[in-house]
């Protein structure tokens, strides 16, 4: 099995092009993966830079025939207009699926610190060898407390 794991930022290039197929093929050009996690994925969030005001997680799905697609939001808010807006993880597979969760990670209050939201996605894939728990997340990068929490989240999903 081929895994390949990417931080897309909101499928945002260094030239500050959002494109959602660009991503993809250059995920392509990396491996001929079985399994893509992608962290930063985002829905209706105009405001970031290069602007991203589309269902990427929706595109993500058009681009990846043959791969199913679950989405884990780890925000999920609405915008000025009182559109839904939600930013987080994605795990595709083309491999068989069993079981998707999506599990919020602790976010413990922390004055003066940037910080948002932070959940992993874990789908069970069915390989050869049998059931294989794969997980994707993205840890709070400002604050070490909130990391922290969120590492040991992660360690008791694990356990």
């Amino acid at each position: 099995m081929r895994l390949l794991t990417w931080n897309v930022q909101w499928c945002c290039g260094l030239d500050r092009v959002v494109d959602v197929g660009r991503i993809v093929r250059e995920a392509q050009a990396f491996a001929d993966f079985d399994v893509l996690c992608l962290q930063e994925v985002a829905v209706n969030y105009p405001a970031l830079p290069g602007g991203a005001a589309h269902d990427q997680p929706a595109l993500l799905r058009e681009a990846l025939p043959g791969f199913e697609c679950f989405f884990g939001p780890a925000v999920d808010e609405r915008d000025a207009q009182g559109a839904r807006q939600q930013f987080g993880n994605l795990i595709a597979s083309r491999l068989p699926v069993a079981q998707v969760a999506h599990h919020l990670l602790p976010y413990p209050a922390e004055a003066g610190k940037r910080s948002m939201p932070r959940c992993c996605t874990v789908a069970t894939v069915q390989t050869a060898l049998g059931p294989l728990r794969v997980m994707t997340t993205h840890l709070e990068y400002y604050s070490p407390r909130q990391r922290t929490a969120q590492v040991r989240g992660l360690r008791a999903l694990h356990a």
